[in-house]
């Protein structure tokens, strides 16, 4: 099927600075409600507002706060059971989970593309009585407390485990915790960081909803990128995601075995199956030998 490009069909205008109040305002007090925002803005289309939604909860540290205590106790749980000593937080806002890991880890390396999300970072970290050390030219931010370490890079997830690489830190479990995707950069992450656990948050459910087949198309590794993966209900969408997790690991170096096999431990809806976003707890292994493997990974397709 061919696609077309995602074009606007109205005249774009900016968001006033009252407009936006407003917005903040309803999202600080109220679930998100289409109908009940279209009557708020009857001049913006249902797109415009969503795209705004998304933007000011990320600024203003609203994603995700209905189900931030069931997101942390899942975390805390997982810190409990695998006790890891190095943490990489690949996308760490302002820290809410970060700062779970520390309780139990040693060090926890965190990283963060929105400069803005760094004053955020350093009050939690004061509410934790963790102190900012002054590290001069360092690109990473140190935090500290006792003998409890936290570093916060500023830019690219990618970039901080390269530096991370280059420096010889030995992960044990990653965090990919993101509103969107982290499929297409597993690999890279796991190529890089070779950590022994990884905790994802899957947020493609919301592409799922919103009918974006382009998306899903190009983030389900394991299926044809030539063909249409919906219609998708919840279950098969949970299903297609373990399926492409575990086949972007096993596709993650050129010779099997130095890629991945992942074995999924435990899962928590966050937000409910209707509106929300899975998070997963997978324990890291070497593969077995590669037809082992793709035999494994048929059968899950074949009998989904």
């Amino acid at each position: 099927m061919i696609l077309e490009r995602r074009k606007a069909n109205t005249i774009p205008t900016d968001w006033s600075a009252e407009d936006e109040a407003v917005l903040l305002t309803f999202l600080e007090n109220e679930s998100f409600d289409a109908k009940l925002l279209k009557t708020l803005f009857p001049n913006r289309t249902l797109p415009s507002i969503r795209s705004k939604v998304r933007k000011l909860r990320i600024k203003h540290d609203l994603f995700g706060a209905s189900y931030r205590d069931t997101k942390e106790k899942f975390t805390e749980k997982i810190a409990s059971e695998v006790k890891p000593k190095i943490v990489f937080d690949a996308y760490a806002g302002a820290g809410h989970q970060t700062f779970k890991w520390i309780a139990r880890a040693n060090t926890v390396y965190a990283s963060e593309l929105m400069k803005s999300k760094l004053k955020q970072f350093e009050k939690m970290a004061s509410d934790h009585l963790f102190v900012k050390i002054d590290t001069k030219d360092c690109t990473w931010n140190l935090f500290q407390k006792d003998d409890k370490k936290i570093y916060l890079f500023i830019g690219d997830a990618v970039s901080a485990a390269a530096e991370l690489k280059v420096n010889k830190v030995v992960v044990d479990l990653i965090d990919l915790d993101t509103c969107g995707s982290t499929l297409p950069t597993l690999p890279t992450l796991l190529v890089l960081l070779r950590p022994k656990h990884l905790v994802i948050t899957h947020g493609e459910f919301h592409s799922m909803r919103f009918k974006r087949e382009d998306v899903l198309r190009r983030l389900l590794v394991h299926r044809d990128i030539g063909s249409n993966p919906l219609p998708m209900g919840v279950d098969q969408m949970s299903d297609e995601l373990d399926k492409a997790v575990k086949t972007a690991a096993l596709r993650a170096h050129n010779e099997t075995s130095d890629s991945f096999w992942l074995n999924l431990k435990d899962e928590i809806w966050l937000g409910g199956r209707i509106h929300g976003m899975l998070r997963r707890y997978y324990k890291v292994s070497k593969p077995s030998a590669t037809a082992d493997c793709i035999n494994e990974l048929s059968s899950l397709i074949k009998h989904a």
